[in-house]
């Protein structure tokens, strides 16, 4: 059973983030940096939202840093793009904890 769960966090946590994190950034106003920014991005966070669940199931929360500082490596130019970019990076983190939270306080 708790496989089975186990199997629905993961779909729920990786392709589910992205809802979330798209209705998050849509309370940003003003354009969006752009289609190939966007489309790169929607992959990034379902690899970012893999490995923060696997770590933190894993019992090493103390990974997620590694995924935030491989993120912190892209620099941007504009002001806009780096708003955006965090806060889709905040929000796909929080999506990806607060699932890996709910299954460990499973019985």
């Amino acid at each position: 059973m708790k496989a089975v769960l186990l199997l629905l966090l993961v779909l729920l946590a990786v392709p589910g983030g992205s809802p979330f994190v798209r209705w998050v950034l849509g309370k940003v106003p003003g354009e969006n940096p752009g289609e190939g920014l966007e489309a790169a991005g929607r992959w990034i966070g379902y690899l970012e939202r893999t490995l923060i669940l696997a770590l933190l199931l894993s019992g090493n929360p103390a990974g997620v840093g590694f995924v935030f500082a491989g993120k912190a490596i892209a620099r941007f130019s504009e002001r806009k793009q780096v708003e955006y970019y965090l806060l889709g990076t905040f929000a796909s983190f929080t999506w990806a904890t607060v699932l890996a939270l709910l299954y460990l306080a499973l019985p």
